[in-house]
């Protein structure tokens, strides 16, 4: 639809890792091997050494790596049987119907001890149990879950409970008097991350068992296999190929965000957007393949979502492409406004990736005016947010904002329309025809046009104006290499590939939708963290 030219596999293949025999200036012994020190290798790296695993830790950077502030976690003592089933079901049905649930149930039923290993670790919580969670699930007390003497906390908690009806605007579901409680801590604040919190686990588990030995800057390029078992890696360090062997490897590299071949075959969704991480070239998914892997079929699963360009992102504002022309009903949800931004322009904005050097698609701009301040509650679909407090957003108006990362801030207020347009670099006159209709509109209290609830129809008409541009980029592809509950990875007649577990954003088969479900707030990270305790969990059984 938008000029893309899909990869064939020949050009997959050619973005491999390295092929050939490779030779190995040494060899070294290990139980497990976990290949990726992120959200899910550190996790399945700390539960192998803990368990009493001789436990390898390759990462392909120079430290441990994790995106993203937020993971969650079913917390089974505040919840009933049969509301942990309807979350299943209900998780499924956002996933298009095609998640497996035998991976859904894994998670519910683990997801808890995972986050608690994650906060004690990272010196977040002393407590290893997560108890009644009367402190923890508000944004007040969840500062209570303090890190020791650092700089880094869990500053905030989305955590909630599905019971009733739950609703996204677009989408119901009916649990009833059943009850699935999730917890969710954000760990931060921006610009530090779950990351920063991982390391803190890696040093820390290395200190305490003294089984965990952590390789930086050797990514591993080749599986070795014996039989069709896999039965170690070779790695690249800065001294030549090193040969790992072990009785089981943990892949845990991450998504192939950054793989322009991978994308355009498995996730053309994405191809045309930016991207937010770096180095995500899915070499695991390409290690996991050459042992005969297969991936979840085509139609990737994507997570597109945008904080860093002023709060109120989710308030359905007017919403103008960067032509000026109003294009949608802004109550669709702005986690799926990268699917409705496909068709429209591509823009040269700021944050570009290598990809697209002369424009990129998500970009759009929420326009409202200054008596936003006097809108009543039922105008806000999350609250109104003051103007002192959105001034961080707006470029050179704070010295030293804080919690947003400063080269992305891109909210603007001016005394009219044409400086504002101005500012946003969109057409005035198209604005000024799209604001005018959306005027009218508001005085009728009727949106003929897109059909937005009039109760969020304000007109703009009061200096001094607001607005934001937004920019959509690509969180995070989720999608992997079919894998059991055990997280062992699978070939194409759905049988076991002995020695290999893929986890995290390489592991596929737990969404299967295009889109990311937003309907618990860190699924991503909390399943990421699940899963690698899992792979840990089940390898060290039979190694030891």
């Amino acid at each position: 639809m938008n000029g893309i030219n899909y990869a064939t596999e020949e050009e997959i293949s050619a973005s491999c890792c390295e092929t050939g025999e490779l030779r190995a200036e040494k060899t070294l012994t290990y139980d497990i091997v976990v290949v990726g020190a992120g959200a899910s290798g550190v996790p399945a790296a700390g539960f192998a050494a803990e368990l009493g695993a001789r436990t390898a830790l390759l990462q392909k950077g120079s430290g441990v790596i994790s995106q993203g502030n937020c993971g969650s976690a079913i917390i089974r003592s505040r919840s009933t049987e049969a509301g942990i089933a309807r979350w299943i079901h209900h998780t499924n049905s956002l996933c298009d119907w095609r998640a497996d649930t035998k991976l859904l149930r894994a998670y519910a039923d683990n997801s808890e001890e995972a986050m608690m290993w994650v906060l004690n670790r990272s010196g977040l919580t002393k407590e290893t149990e997560y108890g009644d969670g009367s402190k923890v699930d508000s944004n007040t007390d969840s500062a209570k879950l303090l890190n020791d003497g650092g700089k880094i906390c869990a500053f905030r908690c989305t955590s909630g409970d599905f019971t009733g009806v739950w609703n996204d605007r677009g989408n119901t579901y009916d649990y009833g008097d059943e009850h699935c409680y999730f917890f969710a801590p954000w760990i931060g604040p921006k610009p530090l991350n779950v990351g920063n919190a991982l390391r803190t686990a890696v040093d820390r588990v290395r200190e305490e068992t003294g089984r965990l030995d952590v390789y930086y800057s050797t990514p591993a390029v080749q599986l070795i296999t014996d039989g069709g078992r896999v039965t170690g890696v070779i790695a690249k360090s800065a001294d030549g190929y090193i040969r790992f062997e072990a009785k089981d490897v943990i892949l845990a590299t991450g998504d192939y965000t950054n793989n322009a071949a991978m994308v355009r075959h498995w996730c053309p969704d994405i191809a045309d957007f930016d991207k937010k991480q770096f180095g995500k070239t899915g070499d695991g998914h390409l290690l996991a393949m050459s042992a005969g892997a297969v991936m979840e079929p085509q139609g990737h699963t994507k997570m597109m979502h945008d904080f860093d360009s002023a709060l109120m992102f989710e308030e359905p504002f007017l919403y103008l492409n960067m032509n000026g022309e109003r294009f949608t009903n802004e109550y669709t949800g702005f986690v799926y406004m990268g699917n409705v931004l496909r068709g429209q322009p591509s823009y040269k904005g700021s944050m570009l990736d290598a990809d697209h050097k002369s424009g990129s698609k998500g970009w759009y701009c929420t326009i409202y005016d200054s008596d936003y301040v006097n809108w009543d509650k039922d105008s806000f679909v999350d609250g109104m947010v003051p103007p002192f407090v959105m001034e961080k957003f707006i470029p050179g108006a704070v010295e030293e904002p804080q919690g947003v990362f400063k080269n992305l801030i891109d909210l603007h207020r001016c005394d009219t329309l044409e400086e504002l347009a101005k500012e946003l670099d969109i057409p005035y006159e198209n604005m000024k025809c799209s604001v005018d209709r959306y005027n009218e509109l508001c005085e009728k209290g009727c949106d003929t046009d897109f059909g937005k609830p009039s109760k969020y129809m304000h007109k703009i008409e009061k200096a001094p104006f607001w607005g934001a541009r937004k920019h959509i980029r690509v969180s995070a592809e989720v999608s992997g290499v079919l894998t059991n509950e055990h997280a062992q990875a699978l070939d194409a007649g759905g049988n076991v590939i002995d020695g290999l577990y893929c986890v995290g954003n390489l592991g596929g088969g737990f969404y299967g939708g295009a889109d990311y479900p937003f309907h618990q707030t860190g699924l991503s990270l909390g399943k990421c963290y699940t899963f690698g305790m899992i792979a840990a969990k089940h390898a060290v059984k039979s190694v030891l």
